[in-house]
């Protein structure tokens, strides 16, 4: 059996092979071509190289440490430590380390970026630091789509995936706190506390970080040029969107919503005009308004006084419910109104909807997609029936 090194998720080979079926159901190829480009997908390389993606991954972290206050100089400094993280959750994922176990690593290396950084600059907040190198880390995503999973009827998974993010979550606190511990007992002072909040800097510089965080995520990841450039546009608009709503209080949910909204929408029509998946676009649209700080907050004062557990937990729980609904209504909208139109589409990269009905908005065809002979939205399939 061949021997798997490391896990990792590759929007590259995806993207091919959405193509392939794409190409196969409107019959530009045969099923024996479209088998033989399937086998292939392993063999034609990466979408980037490795020094692309370390530059991505550098960029993606001075980023993320702008956003969560740090000047130039703690972003300059803390890209050696995001380099280093995702160097390390490489090489314990190969290692078969378990998550949460990853997660208590993640957290004392942030902790001793912080503690370095403090020693060169005393006044250096070693909260933002630490957020900044273990954003990547975090359960945005993960409760994002648990919510995501449960109002769409998926309500065991969505509950294992929400246990996950808070599993996960734990273990990032335990490693912060560890690395906290030991450089005070050094006599290294690191203040660090679960008080997160976004750095108060120009719209404009917090838009483009917000493309670069966007950009960063889409190399490492390995999604093709075309689909990392069209997730950074999207990634700018929805932060203006946010930007416009915000209160800077709580969940921010009609903010968040709004946004997430505004991403359903472009990932219903840029993923067709780049021909590619929409979940390799939905992810980073929106990345900098996951409610991963929020669980983090709660888990970490779930071991202080007072109700500050339940008001960040459920704080984290609202964003993601916003940001999963956002996104869902606004795809929904995306692809009746291109129905509506009478677009001619590809099913392929459009987000899908079930419905039994053959007159529903989201069931009748804008344009062929498949090489089945329809009538008036039936299938032969549907006829025999």
């Amino acid at each position: 059996m061949e021997r798997v090194d490391s896990y990792g998720f590759d929007f590259g080979v995806l993207t091919r092979a959405t193509n392939i079926a794409a190409d196969y159901t409107q019959s530009t190829i045969d099923l024996p071509t479209a088998r033989e480009q399937m086998d292939n997908i392993a063999t034609t390389g990466k979408s980037w190289s490795k020094k692309a993606t370390i530059i991505a991954t550098a960029a993606a972290g001075a980023a993320a440490l702008l956003v969560y206050g740090g000047d130039w100089i703690v972003s300059i400094a803390g890209v050696i430590a995001y380099l280093t993280l995702v160097f390390m959750m490489q090489k314990l994922g190969s290692l078969r380390w378990p998550s949460f176990f990853i997660q208590i690593a993640a957290g004392i290396l942030a902790s001793t970026a912080a503690a370095a950084m403090r020693i060169l600059d005393p006044n250096v907040d070693p909260t933002s630091v630490v957020i900044s190198i273990i954003i990547i880390m975090m359960a945005g995503m993960t409760s994002t789509g648990a919510v995501q999973d449960t109002i769409t009827g998926n309500y065991m998974h969505g509950l294992g995936r929400i246990y996950e993010g808070l599993v996960n979550t734990a273990g990032l606190v335990v490693g912060v706190r560890l690395g906290a511990a030991l450089f005070n007992a050094l006599g290294v002072p690191l203040p660090v506390s679960n008080e997160v909040s976004l750095a108060s800097i120009p719209l404009w510089l917090m838009v483009i970080a917000a493309a670069l965080v966007a950009v960063g995520n889409g190399i490492i990841l390995q999604s093709p040029a075309r689909v990392v450039f069209s997730a950074a546009t999207l990634a700018m608009i929805v932060y203006l969107v946010y930007a416009a709503l915000s209160t800077g209080q709580g969940a921010d949910a009609w903010a968040r919503g709004v946004a997430a909204f505004a991403a359903g929408i472009g990932t219903a029509i840029l993923p067709r005009m780049v021909k590619a998946p929409t979940s390799s676009m939905a992810i980073s649209s929106f990345l900098v308004l996951l409610p991963g700080t929020l669980t983090y907050q709660g888990i970490w004062g779930s071991s202080l006084a007072g109700d500050q557990a339940l008001y960040y937990l459920s704080s984290a729980f609202i964003a993601a419910l916003s940001l999963a609904t956002g996104l869902m209504v606004g795809q929904y909208v995306g692809v009746v109104t291109l129905n509506t139109l009478n677009v001619v589409r590809n099913r392929i990269f459009t987000p899908m909807f079930f419905s039994r009905a053959s007159n529903h908005p989201l069931t009748r065809r804008g344009g062929k997609t498949s090489n089945a002979r329809d009538t008036e939205g039936t299938s032969d399939t549907d006829t025999q029936e």
